[in-house]
């Protein structure tokens, strides 16, 4: 039995997840999870803020240790009784959980990013394991998959915290046994905990997605959530806008956003939409601009690996010549096609495609602007899928 962290004394429970990717994910299920576990739950990640009734509203960072615990008390004040939070590495960094004690720190893997920030991998990472070496009660959980990208660093820190370690996945505390498809796209199952087993079905089949769902089951009962409750509830957790997002479906070519902005994370979305694809996969991708300028070759070599068609176009260049991020990207993939505007690339991947193929558009998943120079540009890659989807 995964036995629940000991109650905190006159505040909620905490949970917060960090990682490279992933975040988001774990974040919005854990509070789901916690909701069906009968606790009044609000919750703080990359969608924005939701309280403990459900409302949304976006989340205006500042970079001030009062930002949290304001939050916090704001939702206690509406009757909270647990928390979960999605520990940016800016939140980290900027000690904004100074003033926060969480009670199950979850890590989603330690890839390569945000270098044109932090300046080395050392420090990135660093900056992510403060969640585990400073603010993990010393009797609180740490909950991470048995592969987890790293996972000798984290489970280091968390053992010089003293905390608990709790892993997720074969051989784990929590893994998933008997794993069967359903109609696409659920799963069923034996949830393990401990020695107990438990029915689940899981509405998606692809592996990351499972794993961040596990994730957050386990960290929920860490927290005291019965773990039959939990696994029943996994089957009705909806995902976050833009992750591996089915947009739609037309003559049998499917459409899809992701995300996926760095390498680990493409191989992943990749890797996981290759398992489900019966023609091709078709992959408009691109790169920020004004950041780690070292991912760009690797992310085209990945998508030239995984893909069976790569047309290259514009992310959020920011203030940098998009000609040469596209330049830089096509180190990896020098035989992609390249089309600058976006909007565009969706379209000719759109057009080139046929029964049984996938159109994957990865890099911007929910977002609505673009970036570039100083200008918001209005874009939603899910509205240009969905005019194509309507068209007759």
């Amino acid at each position: 039995m995964l036995q629940p962290v000991p109650m905190p004394v006159g505040r909620p429970l905490v949970s917060a997840v960090t990682g490279t990717n992933g975040k988001t994910s774990v974040a919005t299920a854990t509070l789901q999870l916690l909701r069906a576990a009968g606790l009044r739950a609000a919750g703080c990640d990359s969608t924005g803020i939701t309280d403990v009734h459900g409302a949304q509203r976006p989340a205006e960072f500042r970079r001030s240790a009062q930002y949290l615990p304001d939050l916090i008390a704001e939702q206690v004040a509406l009757g909270a009784e647990a928390i979960s939070l999605e520990a940016f590495v800016g939140i980290l960094k900027d000690g904004l959980l100074t003033q926060v004690e969480v009670d199950v720190a979850v890590c989603t893997g330690l890839e390569r990013d945000h270098l044109d920030v932090h300046g080395s991998l050392e420090t990135y990472w660093g900056a992510k394991l403060r969640l585990f070496e400073e603010h993990l009660r010393p009797d609180g959980a740490a909950v991470l998959a048995a592969d987890c990208a790293q996972g000798d660093l984290v489970r280091a820190a968390v053992a010089r915290r003293g905390a608990r370690l709790v892993t997720v996945g074969p051989g784990g505390d929590v893994e998933l046994d008997d794993a069967r498809e359903l109609d696409a796209p659920r799963l069923r199952g034996r949830l393990r905990v401990g020695a107990e087993r438990h029915d689940v079905v899981l509405p998606t089949v692809h592996g990351v997605a499972v794993t961040n769902l596990l994730l957050a089951a386990s960290a929920v009962i860490a927290l005291g959530g019965e773990p039959e409750v939990v696994a029943g509830a996994l089957s009705e957790v909806a995902p976050p806008p833009g992750r591996l997002e089915v947009v739609g479906v037309r003559d049998g070519v499917t459409a899809m956003v992701d995300t996926a902005h760095n390498p680990a994370a493409l191989r992943s979305a990749l890797t996981a939409v290759r398992a489900r694809t019966e023609g091709r996969l078709l992959l408009v991708v691109g790169a920020g601009g004004e950041r780690d300028r070292a991912k760009r070759a690797p992310m085209g070599q990945i998508a030239a690996e995984l893909a069976d068609l790569v047309i290259l176009t514009d992310d959020n260049p920011r203030r940098e010549p998009a000609a040469r991020i596209r330049a830089e990207v096509r180190e990896g993939c020098p035989n992609c096609l390249e089309i600058p505007r976006r909007a565009d690339a969706i379209r000719a991947a759109w057009e080139m495609a046929r029964g049984g193929d996938v159109v994957l558009v990865a890099g911007k998943g929910d977002e609505t602007v673009q970036l570039v120079g100083t200008r918001r540009v209005p874009h939603d890659d899910r509205v240009v899928l969905r005019e194509l989807l309507a068209r007759g």
